[in-house]
């Protein structure tokens, strides 16, 4: 009976994917030798990432199942493994121990058939040994050059969305590869951190940039999902920090956002983790804003029979469920308590003019302060990059500082930002907060329950709800106002308020 004759040709990385024809070519020349018929199968697995798994399926399912002797055919050793305990070659093993099958590999002159003889199973133990070897130094050496581009500031994989991967000069052969700021997407991206920043759940925010027509690079690709949005939002590429296995590096790409805003992200990302609130849910005063007093769990809003109602999200807690009419009233007296006479604006705010002054001084001591800091942080760093070099501490080490004083020289750089610009914006905000507490009690009694929910989030701060009681503290500068108020009911002294 005539073997069957199956050809493989396999390829593992982008240098080797050029020599499959000729490795295609080479395994059809030697079947024509041996035979008249034969079935050939390719396997590029520098490109199709199954192949590896076609590859292993052909051995597993269609070469065990042969109920014929048969040849494979492999050009060299090491385009039949690189590493002796895959399963599909202890497969293949035994089926030549049973005579089933017989393995040729032509460009060695190896032929391993049930009857070899020792020298040539050693022969093919140490090729495959040595194919492994090849294999564990070519992925050192990528690891080594993905480490280097990785500290000098270039991203080693596929662009994140709001980037693009471009090819550079170069020669058609060698082309230098590179990361742009894809225009197309990265406003995305940007209205996604801010949306966030706002408090915004994910879902909200991938619908809405859903509807702006927001999609990724796929093509063909839907609108982003909550998952999608949430993995944009927790990487750190878009304020200009990679992560490779773990450990980050400052790439060289024009960052996105500002870390501040990351932060903010990951703050309300904390905030958030106990919530479970659907965000299309009807609007409510106290929705997002209370928490248990006895838990510290949020409290959600929720009605029944035309009552709204006040309730702990933990279900074991045992703080009583709190009808909304029964602390909707203190609260809105403390919020319409919240005015300046009309007579007392204009003093006020000509008050804080003449104290202008004053701030200026301290705005120019941060400053310098700030500064002072920023340096001395900069001269830490150059210190401990020569105990890396001088061996005196790991590299884990000197990455761990490294990472501590970097997030502490953004934090400086956030408040020098905030610092150096116009510092009379102070007044323009006072005066706005001023003109806000006149027309509070305008304005909450004539909003819906969601601009009265934002309201009373501007206002009140660290709300509690603990026995049907409600606590709060009034945000400055409205308990200043409050307390001021009281005090000129007695006397009618226009220094109270100035003060």
């Amino acid at each position: 009976m005539e073997k069957k004759i199956i050809l493989i040709a396999r390829v593992s990385d982008i240098e080797q994917r050029k020599a499959l024809p000729a490795q295609k070519q080479r395994l059809e020349n030697y079947a024509r030798q041996i035979g008249s018929t034969w079935k050939y199968y390719e396997f590029d697995e520098s490109a199709y990432k199954d192949d590896r798994q076609k590859f292993a399926t052909l051995i597993e399912d269609k070469v065990q199942s042969l109920k014929q002797p048969a040849i494979i055919v492999f050009d060299k050793i090491d385009r039949f493994t690189r590493d002796a305990s895959q399963r599909e070659v202890r497969i293949m093993s035994n089926l030549v121990e049973k005579g089933s099958i017989e393995i040729h590999f032509p460009s060695d002159n190896l032929f391993i058939t049930q009857n070899s003889p020792a020298t040539d199973l050693f022969r093919l133990g140490i090729g495959m040994l040595l194919a492994k070897y090849y294999s564990d130094a070519s992925r050192d050496n990528v690891k080594r050059r993905f480490e280097q581009m990785l500290n000098d500031g270039i991203w080693v994989h596929r662009a994140p969305i709001g980037y693009k991967n471009v090819l550079k000069g170069g020669t058609p052969q060698k082309p230098i590869k590179d990361i742009e700021v894809d225009e197309n997407k990265a406003h995305y991206i940007v209205k996604a951190f801010e949306l966030r920043a706002m408090g915004k759940p994910y879902a909200v925010i991938a619908k809405e940039l859903g509807a702006m027509g927001f999609r990724s690079n796929i093509a063909n690709s839907k609108a982003p999902n909550k998952a999608f949005l949430e993995r944009i939002l927790n990487n750190k590429f878009y304020f200009g920090v990679m992560v490779h296995s773990g450990r980050e590096y400052k790439h060289n790409y024009p960052p996105l956002i500002s870390q501040a805003l990351f932060r903010e992200c990951q703050r309300v990302k904390e905030e958030r983790k106990h919530e479970k609130t659907k965000y299309d849910s009807k609007d409510y005063r106290f929705k997002k804003i209370v928490k248990c007093g006895k838990c510290k769990r949020a409290v959600s809003p929720f009605q029944a029979r035309n009552t709204v109602y006040l309730r702990c999200a933990n279900n074991k807690c045992h703080n009583a469920n709190t009808a909304e009419s029964l602390i909707l009233d203190g609260v809105t007296a403390d919020v319409t308590y919240v005015d300046v006479p009309e007579e007392w604006i204009d003093q006020v705010i000509a008050e804080l003019r003449n104290r202008h002054d004053n701030q200026q001084l301290y705005f120019t001591q941060n400053i310098e302060q700030t500064r002072n800091e920023y340096d001395k942080i900069k001269g830490k760093m150059r210190k401990i990059y020569h105990d890396l070099l001088d061996g005196r501490i790991t590299q884990d080490m000197h990455d761990e500082i490294a990472n501590e004083l970097e997030a502490r020289q953004q934090e400086l750089n956030d408040r020098l930002k905030l610092l150096t610009s116009d510092n009379k914006s102070f007044q323009v905000t006072a005066s706005y907060l001023l003109d806000l507490a006149q027309r509070s009690a305008e304005l909450f009694r004539t909003s819906d329950e969601a601009l009265q929910q934002k309201l009373l989030e501007y206002v009140l701060s660290n709300i509690e709800l603990k026995d049907k009681k409600l606590s709060y503290i009034l945000n400055d500068p409205f308990r200043t106002i409050v307390e001021a108020k009281k005090k000129s009911l007695s006397a009618h002294n226009s220094n109270i308020w100035c003060g």
